[in-house]
């Protein structure tokens, strides 16, 4: 459905998707965190929303855009705005190399974000936080460095990741930025943040945006660390287990909080152009856990946003108008090329939608088939990518699909040797993807 008011409810991917439970952020980051209020509620019981295809759309061609190498993926999402594309690849999936970089997810401890890429070196951050650089060519370690100088590793979250120029950026669960020099991971600086960072911070024009869990977000200098503006968010009582990297297209930073609000700001003071929301309409537990953990994508004006509440929206970037929106949810980003986008929700479904309509294309299931009358399992998938001709999609069945973006046929299923439900990266003629066990696997276009 497009346009219009209509009930907004969704799925999510069970507690994993967010730490309901947790009364205090002591609980995962030691006692010099402060209590969060607020009523904490199941949400095992919520239903899934899938979409259909819809019949207007059905004559539309799906036109790729034409290919264009890819050196370096030095932030989430491949470039500041997250703004998609297609990336040239070959037709193949060959391992090339692996190599396990440290603690994989686990009770109480999670990767947060995936490879980042600059310079010919993919720096990764294991599940405790701990950040490794390894030679893209060769899978030969160069360096690794903790960020917890505690040596504590009782409920320690992972960290996100950023590189501009000669300058690593981690930003991590124990409310911390830090500034590597990527040469040698040494440390350049080390500057406190308000509250838990729970994902990767984008990085433009000397500055870093951070979003933390206590629904703030913070620009800090890319120079010193120095604290240039902080925007607070509505607060909202459920804690997120992961939050979305903000887009910036010049001079627009983009950001979803864990209060379900899409803002956009200016990326010189922090003031509000326009305020979003994807929180579920009507109230209720879902209204409370509607988060925006994936990253808002922007391209050609437009900005696509993905909400933990089962919502979908497109809003232009300049006015801040709601184009239209679609009833599917969940924790990871939209993927735009061309006049398309392509967005996998928390139904287990990769889908390709009209850009300026919503209208669905296609919409095609990866979840296994249903057996003895039982429904099938929840399956978590990864932000899609077009490279080489097609979507490659991760997913926690430890396998990476590839489906055709023009009809969403699958064409291949590569078992992988754990789940991937980060998404992978293409840089170098690689593709780069760090799977749920900690192990960083690289891919060529082969045969």
């Amino acid at each position: 459905m497009t346009g219009g008011a209509m009930t907004r409810r969704g799925a999510l991917f069970g507690a994993a998707a967010l730490l309901g439970g947790c009364d205090t952020l002591s609980d995962w980051f030691g006692e010099r965190r402060e209590r969060f209020p607020g009523e904490r509620r199941s949400i095992l019981d919520i239903p899934e929303r899938s979409l259909r295809a819809d019949t207007a759309a059905q004559g539309a061609a799906v036109a790729l855009p034409p290919s264009v190498p890819r050196a370096d993926w030095p932030v989430a999402g491949g470039d500041a705005p997250h703004s998609g594309g297609h990336i040239a690849f070959g037709p193949g999936l060959a391992r090339t190399w692996s190599a396990g970089f440290g603690s994989g997810n686990a009770y109480r401890r999670r990767l947060l974000a995936g490879p980042v890429v600059a310079g010919g070196t993919v720096y990764v951050s294991d599940a405790l936080g701990a950040v490794s650089a390894f030679d893209v060519a060769t899978g030969n370690r160069r360096w690794r460095r903790d960020t917890d100088r505690t040596n504590d590793d009782d409920g320690t979250m992972g960290s996100g990741l950023a590189v501009s120029g000669e300058t690593l950026f981690v930003a991590t669960g124990l409310s911390e930025l830090l500034a590597f020099n990527v040469a040698d991971g040494s440390v350049r600086w080390r500057v406190d943040l308000p509250a838990p960072a729970r994902g990767a911070p984008a990085v433009a024009g000397g500055t870093v945006f951070v979003p933390t869990v206590s629904s703030t977000l913070v620009a800090l200098s890319a120079e010193d660390g120095a604290r240039k503006w902080t925007h607070r968010a509505a607060p909202n009582p459920t804690l997120p287990l992961g939050l979305g990297t903000p887009a910036v297209d010049g001079e627009v930073v983009v950001a979803g909080f864990p209060s379900g609000e899409l803002i956009a700001l200016r990326a010189n003071d922090g003031r509000v152009l326009w305020t979003e929301s994807l929180a579920a309409a009507g109230g209720g537990a879902l209204s409370d856990i509607a988060s925006v953990r994936a990253r808002p994508a922007v391209a050609n004006g437009r900005v696509v946003a993905v909400g933990m509440g089962g919502l979908t929206i497109c809003v232009d970037l300049r006015s801040g108008r709601r184009l239209w929106e679609q009833e599917s949810g969940g924790p990871v980003g939209a993927w735009m090329a061309g006049d398309w986008v392509f967005l996998a929700n928390d139904a287990g479904q990769v889908a390709a939608l009209e850009r300026e309509s919503g209208q669905v294309r296609w919409a095609t299931s990866l979840r296994a088939a249903p057996e003895d009358g039982k429904p099938p399992p929840r399956i978590e998938l990864s932000s899609p990518i077009l490279a080489g001709g097609r979507l490659l999609v991760g997913t926690s069945a430890s396998e990476l699909v590839s489906l055709d973006p023009t009809n969403g046929e699958v064409s291949a299923r590569l078992p992988l040797p754990s789940g991937l439900t980060l998404q992978p990266v293409v840089a170098g003629g690689l593709l780069l993807a760090s799977t749920d066990d900690a192990t960083l696997l690289a891919l060529s276009g082969g045969g």
